[in-house]
């Protein structure tokens, strides 16, 4: 996937999703300021609409609304993230800068998903 609009980090944290009433576990392979890849072999149909939860400290979580747009038996799931929370966005945006370097390029990232956010 070379033609990503948003920068991409490697993460290694437990997730929770949820989909109606089913809950899944996985593991966060990367994230982005617009999606993020989980490893496991669930299946959850494509377009499903989902939540997810990246716990990031002992009181600290990622929580992430979602739609899932890949899926691969032996890898796991690629979701878009639509909607998260303010003190989701900031950890994800500094994540990203880390792993990035390019402060001006991630901030363009942020603005481009706050637009997709509030649209």
């Amino acid at each position: 996937m070379k033609n990503r609009v948003f920068t991409r980090a490697k993460l290694s944290k437990n997730a929770t999703i949820t989909v109606g009433e089913q809950t899944i576990g996985g593991l966060v392979e990367n994230i982005s300021l617009r999606g993020l890849f989980v490893q496991t072999n669930q299946h959850i149909p494509l377009n499903s609409s989902v939540e997810v939860s990246v716990q990031y400290s002992h009181n600290s979580s990622l929580d992430l609304k979602a739609t899932v747009v890949r899926h691969d038996a032996e890898a796991g799931l690629g979701m878009r993230i639509n909607r998260m929370d303010i003190p989701s966005l900031v950890y994800l945006r500094n994540l990203v800068a880390v792993h990035c370097g390019d402060q001006s390029r991630v901030m363009d990232e942020t603005k481009k998903m706050v637009s997709y956010m509030l649209s």
